[in-house]
């Protein structure tokens, strides 16, 4: 899998041929083999030639060297975007395949580099807006139920439903202000009425005291 940046000043072949010779070994090796390898020898990885022993006209990549230094720009940029993202390894394009006999090779690292920088635009709007980031490579492989564009849609509306979200309790704080202020308003006239009951009895029992009746008499006059 590539792990670092393909290296431009050292041939490109060298680099390809040390990624051959990884996969060779592996079972995915087998499906990349002209049907009349896999009759003859089956599953059987040991006889997948190394990468010194493909004849020229027979190996699965290009040795021409226009396509070589061509190709290696398109998989540095999505090299990079592999690393700064940390997909994982098994997601990753191995070094061999950015320069495989293929229709369409450019096109397909192409459109992983669209998909990956699709992938970047979310996670930051996601550190943007505080939000727990998801996992790039479930992003980029649409894995565990996670689909790209439902969250890219989301992220989208985001701002405004956080806009309405803020109207709707900048509006519940104002309601509470408001109660707030009448239940202390309701309060302090509860106050004064207390205060002013209060007068009334004491200036009550200073006149009862006055005239020669104990605070007593007056309690037991009033609980008749």
């Amino acid at each position: 899998m590539a792990t670092t940046l393909i290296n431009t000043r050292k041939p490109i072949m060298v680099q390809i041929h040390a990624s051959w010779n990884q996969f060779r070994t592996t079972d995915e090796a087998v499906e990349v083999m002209p049907m009349g390898w896999r009759f003859t020898w089956g599953r059987n990885t040991d006889m997948i030639p190394t990468a010194k022993d493909f004849p020229e006209k027979d190996a699965p990549w290009s040795s021409k060297q226009t396509v070589l230094e061509r190709n290696a720009v398109h998989a540095n940029k999505l090299i990079r975007l592999y690393i700064s993202l940390n997909i994982e390894m098994a997601a990753r394009m191995r070094v061999w395949e950015f320069f495989e006999i293929s229709a369409g090779v450019v096109g397909k690292i192409k459109e992983k580099i669209k998909l990956l920088k699709k992938v970047t635009r979310v996670l930051k709007k996601q550190q943007q807006y505080g939000m727990d980031l998801s996992n790039a490579t479930d992003l980029y492989l649409y894995r565990n139920d996670v689909s790209l564009d439902i969250i890219e849609n989301a992220l989208k509306e985001y701002p405004e439903m956080m806009k309405e979200k803020k109207a709707r309790r900048d509006c519940a704080r104002f309601v509470k202000n408001i109660r707030l202020k009448e239940a202390e308003e309701k309060k302090q006239r509860s106050l004064k009425d207390v205060k002013k009951f209060s007068r009334k009895t004491i200036a009550m029992l200073k006149k009862a005291h006055e005239e020669g009746y104990t605070i007593q008499d007056v309690i037991s006059e009033l609980e008749k």
